[in-house]
């Protein structure tokens, strides 16, 4: 997958829109069992959080913002564990975001501008099938790059990551020489889901066996903020 540079002419006229930010969306976060060798062997997944993680899940999101300062867009994320950062954030361990596609190229600016996240960008096809199955595929230039499907069952419930205790919610980032440290808050309705499709297709994010699912949570809805970074 080709990766965005936003000192490319084509980005660089891109207005800047700094932190804080609120989204409001829906979408799913599925949680994996993460196989380390596996992992830590897999090149599309760089090399400096290669080195030190440590992954006994991995989680992977799919979020469908309609709502952002830098406008609606979609995004795929996956965070494999936690890696080590160095001592200008304290010789953390954090959990990173190690390979990110968005449907908004001011999202790829902005996300690698104020908080480290390696974002590139994807083109995103979301349908519904049948029996209110979620489908979302991804390509890049006609490439298939990951298909995703699922249905969420049963009853919402209020989720809230004020309950969840700091070091679940604060993420670092590598970006350019620099570190990011940032803890995005949240509130909103969620279901569980079951996962029914969950394949890498390009180079975008690294192979995910569906077996290795442990569960799965539909966002029905959510209101987000993302403070600004320490920088270091």
């Amino acid at each position: 997958m080709t990766s965005i540079d936003s000192t490319i002419d084509e980005f660089a006229d891109l207005e800047e829109v700094p932190a804080p930010w609120t989204l409001t969306g829906k979408g799913l976060i599925v949680v994996m069992r993460s196989k380390a060798e596996k992992l830590m062997a897999d090149a599309r997944i760089p090399l400096d959080i290669r080195d030190s993680l440590k992954c006994p899940v991995s989680v992977l999101m799919y979020v469908d913002y309609t709502h952002s300062n830098a406008g609606p867009y979609k995004e795929l994320l996956y965070i494999p564990g936690t890696a080590q950062f160095s001592e200008k954030l304290g010789s953390k361990r954090l959990l990173t975001i190690s390979n990110i596609v968005v449907s908004s190229a001011s999202s790829v600016k902005n996300g690698r501008i104020n908080w480290g996240i390696p974002k590139n960008l994807c083109n995103f096809d979301v349908a519904q099938g049948p029996e209110s199955l979620q489908e979302i595929s991804l390509h890049q230039d006609g490439v298939p790059q990951f298909d995703l499907a699922y249905r969420g069952k049963g009853f919402s419930f209020p989720i809230n990551t004020g309950l969840v205790p700091g070091f679940m919610k604060t993420l670092g980032q590598r970006w350019q020489g620099q570190e990011f440290l940032y803890s995005p808050s949240a509130k909103g309705k969620a279901r569980f889901a079951n996962v029914h499709v969950l394949q890498n297709l390009g180079n975008a994010f690294p192979d995910m066996d569906i077996g290795d699912v442990v569960t799965a949570l539909e966002i029905t809805q959510f209101q987000m903020t993302f403070p600004v970074a320490h920088i270091a």
